[in-house]
């Protein structure tokens, strides 16, 4: 017999990792979905090595499982946190406290930070986050545009002085310099300054999709790193994705960004890969610009949480 949402019996008790036998139903009230589904998504989690020992549940008062919430490891020390959502406000609270112990449960396996991404127009989804220790960081707006052809784009003619070279993979250190000297008085999510390293950033920008050295490009003026513009091929193969551009605080509004832009799309201009795609935060203004004027249009918006899990 089905128990309408209404009439369901309460969680009782703590939220526990799941038991291995039942990870299945996790995932399925997880993805909200049939037994298919639930197997397809654990298909995909032992195909791409996602590691399931961080799934949370909460159970009814007949011991069933109400609600999952999962922790999936990524690179640079993070971790991206999925969760039923609650389905009314009275269960927002519960479903804070499973969140706040599967984030928990991440300290101390070299997490530094918990991320999540949610509906910016589901009020009980950002509800069930605050209260589970997050907080907003940033509403997310996601543009593509097709990747150019015959030559659509060229390269930019550089001033004196100017300079656009390949990154050297072997300067790391280097480019932790730069990308901290682009972070100083930034408009791009700026809530995020201080809760990670920049290494830790710089190992997530090189995972995001499939690093392309050949599309990692310094901006040099007067002979000094100026700014960075990072680009890979999208997880899927199908996809070109603009990871990172950035520029000090000494050369913005000079139209470097725009020069940096236009010689990034110019390099994979021809490209098989379509669409370029990149994630900007809305409230930057100044690079929303700079994307519109290169033909990006909006895809989809998202509002991103994020909570600290170091002790600082």
């Amino acid at each position: 017999m089905s128990i309408s949402p209404e009439n369901q019996p309460l969680s009782t008790g703590s939220p526990e990792r799941v038991k291995p036998e039942e990870i299945e139903d996790a995932i399925r009230v997880l993805v909200q979905g049939d037994r298919a589904a639930a197997k397809r998504f654990l298909t995909y989690a032992r195909e791409s090595k996602l590691t399931l020992d961080q799934t949370w549940v909460l159970r009814n008062q007949l011991g069933a499982i109400e609600m999952t919430a999962l922790a999936a490891p990524a690179a640079g020390r993070t971790v991206m946190i999925f969760a039923s959502r609650p389905k009314d406000s009275s269960s927002t609270l519960r479903a804070g406290i499973l969140i706040d112990a599967t984030a928990a449960g991440c300290r101390g396996t070299g997490v530094d930070l918990a991320q999540a991404l949610i509906d910016p127009i589901d009020a009980l989804e950002e509800a069930m986050f605050v209260a589970g220790g997050f907080h907003r960081l940033a509403q997310l707006d996601y543009l593509e545009r097709p990747t150019p052809r015959f030559n659509a784009i060229r390269k930019p003619v550089l001033d004196s002085g100017v300079e656009i070279r390949k990154w050297d993979p072997n300067d790391r250190a280097g480019l932790i310099t730069l990308l901290d000297r682009t972070y100083e008085d930034t408009l791009d999510c700026p809530g995020l300054s201080g809760l990670r390293r920049t290494d830790d950033i710089l190992t997530g920008h090189l995972a995001s999709g499939i690093f392309n050295p050949e599309w990692w490009h310094i901006l040099s003026v007067a002979g000094k790193a100026e700014g960075a513009l990072l680009f890979n091929r999208g997880s899927d193969g199908a996809s070109i994705e603009l990871v990172y551009l950035g520029l000090t605080t000494g050369i913005r509004g000079q139209g470097f960004g725009k020069i940096l832009l236009t010689f990034g799309l110019s390099q994979v201009d021809g490209d098989d890969a379509r669409p370029v795609i990149l994630a900007v935060d809305r409230a930057n203004l100044p690079a929303v610009r700079l994307y519109r004027r290169a033909g990006f249009r909006h895809s989809v918006r998202r509002t991103a949480m994020v909570r600290s899990l170091t002790d600082h």
